[in-house]
């Protein structure tokens, strides 16, 4: 399983690493002497909640359906890209009406028919899927960019923006699909994905359940460890070290947040026992600290890797495991 996790990684040889920044301007700050200690300052602000970071966007103001069942919004959150100013998100009804909807977030680098059959299962049974595009993916990709790597990069504080502002366009998802007549929303979410959809259901208690396919306690050590985001540590290592990236990415760190989420949420964790990815003592922190917090949870471990999760059959036994937590839970 180990080895088929390392070929699968190999696969796509379109890696583009950007160089590394303390990416303070992105963020808005003054680099002054230190940008080392000005990031690191800013971050555990996020932590303490002494800036808007993870403020509540609200609802769109306008919303424009560019084509059938595909709606755009704008973003709350600036980045310096135009097009990642621009939320997508694809509206998968179901044939009878329903207040249940289920925002799918999907992994990073997805491309435009991921998840798209998760989304069709959710409506055939009854929940209509609400499946968003991250930042800087798909129609939200910058001019010359082939993959999603702006969204995870050797730039820190781009990186945290990518973050702060997908779990922004998650809750304005859930504010416009609350406008739209919904009254039980949930999140589905995959890996990057899983990421942003913990951030904002610890963020926003109106979010629940949660499906939260692999998961980790920390960005930073995922980022430096895991064999996805090999070229990323190629550009951080000699200008940063593993504990200065662990703080610096703290606001976007699931561990962080753990204590925000209320006691009537509840959450699916599905992790990997031969992630290579999402290393699996990652994960396993995770599990303990939602133990520890007694926050409703299920756990599950699957006997193979985070790419071969999604080949056949594991995909489809997850599927299976997924609809059927629904069925309960939603």
């Amino acid at each position: 399983m180990l080895r088929w996790e390392r070929r699968l990684s190999l696969q796509d040889e379109s890696r583009r690493p950007h160089a590394f920044d303390w990416g303070l301007d992105v963020l808005g700050l003054a680099p002054g002497t230190d940008p080392r200690r000005t990031l690191l300052a800013f971050a555990r602000d996020v932590l303490h909640d002494r800036n808007d970071f993870y403020a509540d966007p609200g609802p769109p103001p306008v919303v424009h359906e560019a084509a059938p069942g595909l709606f755009r919004f704008p973003s709350a959150v600036r980045t310096p890209e135009d097009a990642s100013r621009t939320v997508s998100v694809r509206l998968f009804h179901p044939e009878s009406a329903t207040d249940r909807a289920m925002i799918v977030v999907p992994q990073w680098n997805a491309e435009a028919q991921s998840h798209v059959g998760l989304c069709r299962m959710l409506a055939g049974r009854g929940i209509a899927a609400a499946r968003l595009t991250l930042p800087y993916h798909e129609d939200r990709r910058p001019p010359g960019e082939p993959r999603a790597d702006l969204a995870v990069s050797a730039n820190l504080g781009r990186t945290l923006l990518a973050g702060r502002q997908a779990v922004s366009d998650v809750r304005r998802t859930r504010a416009w699909l609350e406008e739209r007549g919904f009254r039980r929303i949930g999140l589905v979410g995959t890996s990057l994905g899983s990421c942003i959809s913990f951030l904002a259901l610890a963020h926003d208690p109106r979010l629940s359940p949660a499906v939260l396919h692999h998961v980790s306690s920390d960005f930073g050590d995922v980022v430096w460890r895991g064999i996805s985001t090999r070229h990323v540590r190629a550009e951080l290592e000699g200008n940063v070290s593993q504990a200065t990236l662990r703080r610096a990415w703290a606001p976007i760190s699931p561990i962080h947040f753990v204590h925000r989420v209320t006691r009537r949420s509840h959450a699916l964790l599905l992790s990997s026992r031969y992630d290579l990815t999402f290393p699996y003592d990652l994960s396993e922190r995770f599990h303990r600290a939602f133990r520890e917090h007694g926050l409703p949870h299920q756990v599950i471990v699957a006997p193979w890797g985070h790419y071969t999760s999604g080949m056949m059959p594991f995909v489809a036994i997850t599927m299976r495991r997924v609809l059927r937590y629904l069925d309960e839970r939603l």
